[in-house]
């Protein structure tokens, strides 16, 4: 998938997927990390990160089948795809974690 612009309609992302804008609204209900930015008017602007999060909806619940539930239980499982820094993220924790057991020892 060649994504060479900065923003897309929702009827681009749509016809991309091969599916209806309405079902694509739907989800924005139902997943939390798919919030596309919005104009001053409301009209929804995709980004390349936005379509790859649709990209996995569509291959869970399009492709393999599975319910909205599924899907979030399935994200949920493998690692919500909302932020790509999560890995640093859970090490940064983990470090923290360390360091206040070593800080209580030494108290």
């Amino acid at each position: 998938m060649n994504l060479d612009k900065q923003y897309y309609s929702i009827k681009e992302v749509a016809d991309l997927f091969k599916v209806n804008p309405s079902k694509l609204r739907y989800w924005e209900t139902q997943f939390p990390h798919l919030l596309p930015k919005r104009t001053g008017k409301g009209i929804r602007k995709y980004t390349p990160v936005d379509i790859e999060k649709i990209s996995v909806l569509v291959d869970l619940i399009d492709k393999q089948g599975l319910t909205i539930e599924g899907a979030k239980l399935a994200i949920k499982k493998n690692g919500s795809p909302k932020n790509p820094n999560q890995a640093v993220i859970d090490q940064l924790l983990d470090i923290r974690q360390f360091l206040q057991v070593i800080s209580d020892d030494l108290a």
